[in-house]
């Protein structure tokens, strides 16, 4: 800083120096400064202005790239869905219409038999018989009119009791009949049940299909918050899994120190936890082709055109590399329950404490059962994992697009602030600017002030001067 000073013996009169040259050099340059500082900024002010605008462009331009995905994603559920009632329904009906000449022809044998006993049981009693003779020998001999009457009418009441009883074991062995044909039209309607039930989904689901494609708002975004509940349910489900993939490693990773070279390293890891690592990963690629092969996920188009045979090798594959996996951890696990008890009495042992026999009870080995039982299970539960990763990978893209939007949208507000504060700024620099070099600026003020007054004087006083 000395070395700038006029005097370096006299500080004080080398910064007044100083400062009275840059008051005149300041003074002396204000007008191209504040040209300078005007044109900073409108470059600034232009550069956020070109930065809002490309930040509105790019949210734009996510934003509708968010609704074609929406609009896209909402029209293939609507299909699948339709697909799947639609197969429903032809698996529904081809079972039916298979069944359908049995129970036609049952519905006709019982038809026919009930026909039938209608009409022998629809026949008129016979008259009884004898009457006219009855009649006839009545007139003749009128001293047996009791006797004939009496004997006529107990052959009658006995025909028309044996008729009747005869028309009541019909009607009795018609039940069975009726109640057959109640039971086939019970079974037809609970399928025409079904079938309307199906029927009305499918028009629900062509209702939304068809305000999906006539692009409604209210439609639009009814999808993609369904999108996000599932992206945040599935991105809970995969925290929860991941918290078992960590109990699952940790469960393994020390057994497997025993079964590979414990000394080598791969990039700055030991083998064991790369192992341990790498079984977790086959468990969850396992449950991945597994869920594949059973239709649930749909993350490999090509495996779905290859043949039911060959899906089912895969499948089969799939599954018992699990069980296999599963088998291996759950040995694993009681093999780390022994070497942490081996450590243990090494320990004791290294360090002199001699250890008591304890009478093992009944429950000393549920430890390691428990254990056993876990490294069984876990596998089984990452295999899981397919579903929810498919889910949040499908729903992934109208997170990302809706973050990029909101991103631009703030970024175009931060930019068009940055703009206006840039102006003000360079302003404000203006106004400092000013401060700065005031006392040049007054100095200026008051001679200007003066040789105007001056100016008007001269020019008063010639204006008196004339006639």
């Amino acid at each position: 800083m000395e070395r700038f000073y006029f005097w370096p013996t006299n500080p004080a009169a080398s910064i007044f120096a100083l400062w009275v040259v840059s008051q005149i050099f300041l003074y002396a340059a204000r007008v191209p400064m504040h040209r300078a500082l005007r044109e900073v900024g409108r470059l600034l002010g232009g550069v956020f202005r070109v930065g809002a605008r490309w930040c509105r462009g790019l949210a734009a331009a996510a934003a509708r790239r968010d609704h074609e995905m929406i609009v896209e994603m909402g029209k293939g559920d609507t299909e699948a869905k339709i697909g799947r009632e639609f197969h429903r329904i032809e698996g529904a009906f081809a079972k039916e219409l298979a069944r359908y000449p049995d129970l036609h022809r049952k519905l006709d044998d019982v038809v026919t038999k009930i026909d039938a006993d209608f009409q022998e049981c629809a026949t008129a009693a016979p008259a009884a018989p004898g009457w006219t003779e009855a009649v006839a020998a009545v007139a003749k001999m009128p001293e047996e009119i009791q006797k004939s009457a009496a004997a006529g009418e107990k052959k009658a009441l006995q025909e028309f009791r044996e008729t009747t009883a005869k028309r009541h074991k019909i009607l009795s062995s018609m039940a069975p009949a009726w109640k057959e044909v109640q039971k086939i039209a019970t079974e037809v309607s609970r399928a025409v049940s079904g079938a309307l039930e199906a029927t009305k989904r499918i028009d629900g689901y062509m209702t939304s299909y068809e305000q999906v494609r006539a692009d409604d708002k209210n439609a639009t975004r009814a999808i993609g918050w369904n999108a996000t509940q599932l992206f945040v349910v599935s991105l809970l489900v995969m925290a929860v899994a991941m918290g078992g993939a960590f109990v699952n490693f940790n469960l393994i990773a020390l057994p497997m120190s025993e079964l590979v070279p414990s000394g080598s390293r791969i990039a700055g890891m030991p083998v064991a936890t790369v192992a341990a690592l790498v079984i977790v990963l086959m468990e969850i690629a396992a449950g991945v082709f597994a869920m594949e092969m059973l239709g649930i996920t749909s993350f490999f188009p090509k495996l779905e055109l290859i043949p039911r045979s060959r899906r089912r090798i895969i499948l089969v594959v799939a599954v018992g590399g699990l069980l296999m996996l599963a088998c291996i951890e759950a040995s694993l696990a009681i093999l780390r329950e022994q070497i942490v008890e081996s450590s243990t009495a090494l320990k004791a042992s290294l360090a002199g404490v001699r250890e008591h026999p304890v009478a093992r009870t009944a429950t000393s080995r549920i430890p390691v059962i428990g254990q056993a039982v876990l490294g069984f299970i876990l596998p089984w539960i990452l295999a899981m994992v397919a579903v929810p990763l498919e889910t949040m990978i499908s729903t992934g893209g109208h997170i990302v697009l809706s973050a990029v939007t909101g991103a631009m949208h703030l970024g175009s507000m931060v930019c068009r602030l940055g703009g206006h504060g840039m102006r003000y700024l360079c302003e404000a620099a203006r106004h400092v600017y000013d401060i700065y070099i005031v006392i040049p600026l007054q100095i200026e003020r008051i001679v200007t002030s003066g040789s105007r007054q001056g100016t008007v004087g001269s020019v008063g006083v010639r204006g008196g001067a004339r006639p």
